[in-house]
């Protein structure tokens, strides 16, 4: 008689889940940069093809508790829009609830991107639900709230929203908030450190997760620290921005962090996944890798 094998020995064999999914709620943020208006019929047949059986569909900007209240009745919630759209689901759903497919829907797709590579979501979606992995996201904090791409912190991103305001086509907006952005710049009024390193000053500090690299398997935060002295190199680093050469600007100092500390008289403005954020004197800055479930693809 052959001996009974102890399951909890037993090797852990991923499956995929897409077989399983059979009932979603999808988050739909048409206003999202590059969803578009046909989206839900696209969706629509997306999940029919993908042999999804029922399906609700909510508009993203009405997101709430209430909506999530529902998660326990399906296997999966698929979310299109931005990295904020997305930032904002997966901060909303149940720990233990289905897990969060997250699809590319607006203009940098940073996290979709780590999740499923560089592919158009309608691709992404049919690859997730034929062949997706449950995994945990993992998620930074400044002061409790949460970010899974990246958090900027300090005066440069006030150069973001003048930017975002251009892009609204708010000319006037964007020159006041630029106006403001270069009255603050320059003052190294902020203080950081990572974990329990000395506090040192800085122009702006930007904590990235693992999903800003590609990935979503690290054991740490990056920390970036901004030591831009005047505006033609804050002007060089950002035009380098454009590539991973900002990297390499000397201007840029690189570390590893599972904690860190921010400090400064007054107000610190700051970005969260792309979103503005503001808070008073200090930023207290966190990381987990049991963040929220989330199905993603195995590297090739």
């Amino acid at each position: 008689m052959q001996p009974t094998a102890d399951p909890e020995v037993l090797p852990q064999v991923e499956r995929p889940l897409g077989p399983h999914i059979k009932k979603a709620l999808v988050l739909l943020n048409e206003k999202a940069g590059s969803v578009g208006a046909n989206a839900a019929a696209q969706m629509d047949e997306a999940l029919r093809a993908g042999g999804v059986e029922q399906f609700a569909v909510v508009d993203a900007t009405n997101m709430s508790k209430r909506v999530f209240q529902r998660a326990p009745q399906f296997d999966a919630i698929i979310v299109l829009g931005g990295d904020g759209t997305a930032r904002h689901a997966a901060e909303m759903a149940p720990r233990n609830g289905p897990p969060l497919i997250l699809l590319p829907g607006g203009t940098l797709n940073i996290l979709p991107k780590a999740l499923y590579g560089d592919v158009a979501w309608p691709q992404a979606l049919a690859a997730v639900l034929e062949r997706g992995v449950e995994r945990r996201l993992p998620v930074g904090r400044a002061n409790g709230e949460a970010f899974y791409v990246a958090g900027l912190f300090g005066a440069p991103t006030l150069l973001a929203r003048a930017r975002e305001s251009i892009r609204e086509g708010k000319p006037l907006e964007a020159l006041g908030r630029l106006r403001h952005a270069l009255k603050r710049s320059f003052s190294r009024r902020l203080r950081a450190r990572p974990g329990k390193e000395k506090m040192r000053k800085a122009e702006g500090i930007g904590v990235l997760c693992p999903s800003f690299s590609g990935g979503i398997e690290a054991d740490n935060l990056e920390w970036v620290r901004l030591d831009a002295k005047d505006i033609l190199e804050l002007a060089r680093v950002s035009l380098r921005a454009i590539t991973a050469d900002w990297r390499n600007d000397p201007t840029i100092e690189i570390g590893k962090c599972k904690t860190g500390d921010i400090y400064a008289p007054g107000i610190i403005p700051a970005t969260l996944d792309g979103e503005p954020r503001t808070f008073l004197s200090y930023v207290r800055v966190t990381f987990t890798k049991n963040g929220p479930k989330v199905l993603a693809l195995n590297e090739e």
